[in-house]
Parts: structure tokens; sequence; C-alpha cells
């Protein structure tokens, strides 16, 4: 303990905030436990405004018991967050009631909770000047062990009949927004467009299932200078993707939903051609708005083409539309849902000379139980074929099943007994 005390105050008080910072979500906790260490870490704890200045709302919590932390922050932008699922509504509001007196420090606001729209248009303030991240996710009510015998999945709270007043909010700092599952109804939809308008400063935006019904098509284009990062999902429109022009963006994620009645040809324009990374899931049932999207970021040198639907028997096949769609910059390339070796092998073929990383998944090695197809031969000519290249790596990734865990076997006992799958993941029967 001695040479502790010898540390400099400066490097003190950096170890004690990263040993709080560490604690996480207990971080208040953590820096009272440290106080009572001796009275040169009590005094070094409270005079340390990095140490304070992040809120967590949760069950327990009293609004009260924010006074102190926010005057031992001093003037420093603080955090806030609401990822107790436990806490009920009415206490979410009041903490957050009591953090709003001080949301010109607001700096980062994060909010995963069955009743985040709520929260989002009731107690989250229309103006915050130094906001530079709001992150609002609608969570599911997690079910005791004694109800889940009476109900099969979670039930997640269908929208409140609360205005959103997308056009009455400002937040000038903000850089990156994720909405999930936060429903922007049509009527809502030319104000939601005017805010992303009002803040053409963000640097990363993330849409996921926000239309849930038919989105009315306004007539603009909502340019975004500065956005790096878009992410598009549970898209129910192919018109979706003309809303947003982003000139300077690098990377680009979009799920169509699995309703494909909407996703037809659209000329998405140049929005989009400077994207160098690029992911497409659940494509493999719109081959024309496949075709479209490939088209408009002819710069892409990451592709992903996730779906799992493609190993249906009368799906379009991806590696078909990447042939006759040539991306001249095509270095890596990761497929998950393959409907057969020697096509991706005609793909890669295609891009030989620019192609360095090829990723499949172990599943599209083995067939499944409805698979038409019974002769091993030439799929696993094209394997040998693949493996043995030298101006590419080829990997062979593991295979999530439909709630995000691990496979345990295949169809195929060849896949088994080649044992293709890193890490014996999947290789054996557990």
């Amino acid at each position: 303990m001695s040479h502790v005390q010898c540390l400099p105050p400066e490097l003190l008080s950096y170890v004690l905030e990263l040993a709080c910072i560490a604690e996480v979500p207990a971080q208040t906790q953590a820096a009272h436990i440290l106080g009572r260490v001796s009275k040169l870490w009590r005094e070094t704890v409270f005079s340390t405004p990095a140490i304070w200045t992040t809120f967590y709302i949760s069950k327990i919590g009293d609004p009260r018991s924010f006074d102190v932390p926010l005057l031992r922050s001093g003037a420093l932008p603080v955090d806030v967050r609401v990822v107790d699922e436990a806490t009920k509504l009415k206490a979410a509001r009041e903490q957050l009631e009591a953090l709003a007196r001080h949301s010109a420090r607001w700096k980062n606001v994060e909010i995963s909770h069955p009743d985040a729209f709520d929260l989002l248009g009731k107690a989250i303030p229309l103006s915050l000047p130094t906001l530079q991240s709001l992150a609002v996710k609608i969570t599911c009510q997690r079910l005791s062990p004694s109800l889940m015998y009476f109900y099969s999945f979670p039930e997640y709270s269908s929208a409140p009949d609360i205005d959103l007043e997308w056009k009455s909010r400002l937040y000038p700092s903000l850089r990156q927004l994720d909405l999930f599952d936060i429903e922007v109804r049509p009527s809502e939809t030319e104000d939601f467009l005017g805010f992303l308008h009002a803040h053409d400063g963000l640097e990363r935006l993330a849409l996921r299932n926000i239309w849930q019904y038919d989105p009315y098509t306004p007539p603009r284009t909502v340019v975004l200078p500065k956005l790096k990062e878009l992410e598009l999902r549970g898209i129910s429109s192919s018109e979706v993707l003309r809303w947003i022009n982003a000139p300077n963006l690098q990377k680009l994620v979009v799920e169509k939903s699995s309703q494909p009645r909407y996703w037809t040809t659209v000329d998405i324009k140049s929005n989009y051609a400077t994207a160098n990374d690029v992911t497409l899931i659940r494509f493999s049932t719109a081959p024309d708005a496949l075709r479209n999207v490939l088209g408009a970021v002819p710069l892409t040198s990451h592709l992903k083409l996730a779906s799992t639907d493609l190993r249906v028997r009368y799906s379009f096949c991806a590696e078909s539309i990447l042939t006759e769609n040539e991306l001249p910059l095509l270095a890596s390339l990761h497929i998950q849902g393959i409907a057969s070796m020697p096509r991706l092998k005609a793909v890669v073929e295609t891009y030989e000379k620019t192609l360095r990383s090829v990723k499949i998944h172990c599943l599209d090695l083995g067939l499944p139980e409805e698979s038409f197809i019974k002769d091993y031969s030439e799929r696993d000519e094209a394997l040998a074929w693949m493996k043995d290249q030298t101006t590419f790596k080829f990997d062979i990734d593991h295979s999530p099943d439909a709630f995000g865990g691990r496979y345990q076997s295949h169809e195929d006992q060849k896949c088994r007994r080649k044992m293709l799958c890193p890490g014996e993941r999947c290789g054996t029967r557990r």
C-alpha cells in the first residue's frame, strides 16, 4: 500500500477512474468502495469529476441520489443510460426528470427498455445542445420461469399513441443515431426526414424496423454529407433506399423485411456510390433489388451476403448476380447461404485478380434435409479447389441457427469427418 500512496495525484486519479469504469454499471458503488480504502483515495475519488459522469436508471434508483454525483461531476458532459429492463415506467420517468435539470450537459443517451418509445416521447428533452449519441431500443419484457410454461414467446410492447415530435427535436451536436423498433408512422415520415435533414452532421445512422407499415413516399431525398455508416434493417420497401443520400458513405448494411411484396426495381442513383463495405441481408427473394444495390455500390471492396433462404430449392442464386454485376475492387467476399459450391467457384474465378479473402459457412457444406441434390462430387471438387488456392484466404465460418445458437450437427457426414468448421464447434454432436 505504501507504494500506491507514493503515486502522483494525477496518476492515482487516472487509475481509480479506470477501476470505476471497469465496474459498469455499478460505477458509483465502486467509487464509494474505493473511497473507503484511505483518506487519500477518498479525496482523490471525490475530486475526480470523470468518475461521476455516468448515470444509470434502475428499478432501485432514487432521483435524489443523483444530486451529489452531479455536483461532483463538475461541468463535464454526462451519459444517461436506461438499460435495466425491470425498471417500471414511472420510476424511469421520475429519474430522467431529475437528470433533465442538467440536460444541457447530456452527451450520450442510451435507452434499452420495453417502454423505450414512451420514454423517448415524454422523458427525453426536445433540445439537447451537447448530445452526440442517441440510441433507443425497444426490448421485450422478460418473463419469469413460472410464466414461460404459459407463454411461448415474450411479447413486445406495442407503440403507444404518442407523438415523438421529430419536427421539434433539436440536437445540434448529434453524431450517432440508433433507433430499433421505434415506429415512424406514415404521417410522421416527412417530419422524421426533416429531423435528419436538420442534423446533417450525423456520422452513423442505424434504423431497424422503424417503418412497420407501407411507408409514405416523400417527394425529396435527405443529403447527409458526413455520414460514414448507414444501417437499414427490416426495411419493408425498396423506396426507402432513395430517401437518404450519403455522398461520403463507407459502410452500408441493408436488411429487407421478410415480405418481398414492396421490393421492386428502384433507381438508387449515386446515393451510396462511395460505400466500400457492404452487407446485404435477405435479398435472395428480391433479385431485382439485389442487382440495383450492387450496381449502386461500384467501389465495394468488402461484400457480405447473409440470408437463411438462399438454400430454398427455387430461390434465386446470389452467385449468378455477382457474376453478372462485376465489382472491380472486390477484395473480400463473405456469403452465408450459398446454393452451390461450383457456382461460388465461378464467382471466385471472375474476381480472381482482386479477391484476397473468401468466407462461407459450415452449413453450406452440408445439405438440408429437403435438398434435391444427392451428388457431392462436384461440391467436393470445388471445395478442394478453393482450399488449394494461394492468391486468397479461404475460411469456413460457423453457422448460427435460427435462435443465434450453434448447430450441433450436419446432415452431411463428410462435413463432420473433415472437421471443416474451425474450433470443433459443430464438427461433432454434443
